[in-house]
C-alpha cells in the first residue's frame, strides 16, 4: 500500500468516524429534547393564599366539618375539614395549600352517620345532618369569604342553631 493510498483510507475513516460521531450527538440531543418535553410539570397552577380557621355552633368547636367555598367568578373552588377543634385549612388543589385570591360563597356540612342495629348479617343506619339544614349549601347558608392577598389564618364561621 503507497502513502497516497494510506492517506485516503485514513481520511475515509476519519470521515466515518466524524459521522458517526455527528450521528451520535444528533439522535442524543433529539433524545434530550424528548426527555425534557416528557418533563414538563403539567399546568401552572395559580398562586395561593392562606386561608385558615375555625367553625363554631352556638360558640363550641364543630369536628368532622367539610368546608367548602364556591368561587364567584373561575372555577378555583376549595375545601377543607375541621378537626376535633374546630379549625380547618383550605385547599384549592391537591398540590398546594391555600385558596385562589377572589371571592367565595361558602357551605358547611356534616354528617352523622348512627347504627340503628339490624336483622344479622346486615346493618342499618340512620345518616342525618349534623349542622343546621340551611349551611349545608351556599345557596342558603348566607356565608361569604373573600380571599385577598397575603390570605388570613383566622376567619371564623359562627353558625347558630336558629
Amino acid at each position: 500500500m503507497n502513502a497516497s493510498a494510506l492517506v485516503r483510507s485514513l481520511k475515509i475513516f476519519h470521515l466515518r468516524e466524524t459521522t458517526l460521531r455527528t450521528h451520535f450527538f444528533s439522535k442524543f440531543a433529539i433524545l434530550c429534547a424528548l426527555i425534557c418535553v416528557g418533563c414538563d410539570s403539567g399546568p401552572q397552577l395559580p398562586p395561593t393564599v392562606p386561608a385558615e380557621g375555625v367553625v363554631t355552633l352556638e360558640g363550641t368547636p364543630v369536628a368532622d366539618a367539610t368546608v367548602v367555598f364556591i368561587a364567584d367568578v373561575g372555577t378555583y373552588n376549595a375545601t377543607g375539614v375541621t378537626g376535633a377543634d374546630g379549625k380547618f385549612a383550605m385547599k384549592a388543589f391537591d398540590e398546594k395549600s391555600g385558596v385562589v385570591v377572589g371571592s367565595y360563597k361558602v357551605e358547611i356540612n356534616k354528617t352523622i352517620i348512627e347504627s340503628a342495629g339490624g336483622v344479622e348479617g346486615e346493618s342499618n343506619v340512620n345518616i342525618k345532618q349534623g349542622l343546621p339544614k340551611k349551611y349545608a349549601t351556599f345557596t342558603s347558608s348566607g356565608l361569604t369569604y373573600s380571599a385577598a392577598e397575603g390570605g388570613k389564618k383566622d376567619i371564623k364561621f359562627e353558625l347558630k342553631s336558629k
